[in-house]
């Protein structure tokens, strides 16, 4: 089976569902080998990896989830703040692929 890829950001590493709250899957973050397509709050954008500039929790949701925030920037330096939910153990593997 071929891997799959990103024409921009190259190999596809996983995908991370996201919720609106606890229970509902609301989109995905797709991790790729240099960046992350995020597709959350009815938007989609494609960012490399430091172009997120802030990746925290904000409280946490039943059934192991947590709730995060998120700012990045796009490509035109646009600000694009998220808000959703995901496992505990998904935020803190991407938490590691972020530079600080």
């Amino acid at each position: 089976m071929a891997k799959q890829s990103d024409p921009t950001y190259g190999e596809i590493k996983g995908k991370i569902p996201v919720y609106k709250n606890g229970l509902d899957i609301s989109g995905e973050i797709i991790v790729c080998q240099e960046g992350l397509i995020i597709r959350a709050d009815g938007s989609s954008i494609k960012v490399p990896l430091h172009y997120v500039k802030m990746l925290e929790k904000s409280g946490e949701l039943p059934l192991g989830k947590v709730g995060v925030e998120m700012d990045v920037f796009d490509q035109l330096g646009q600000k694009h703040y998220f808000h959703f939910g995901m496992s505990d153990q998904h935020f803190l593997f991407l938490k590691k692929l972020i530079p600080k």
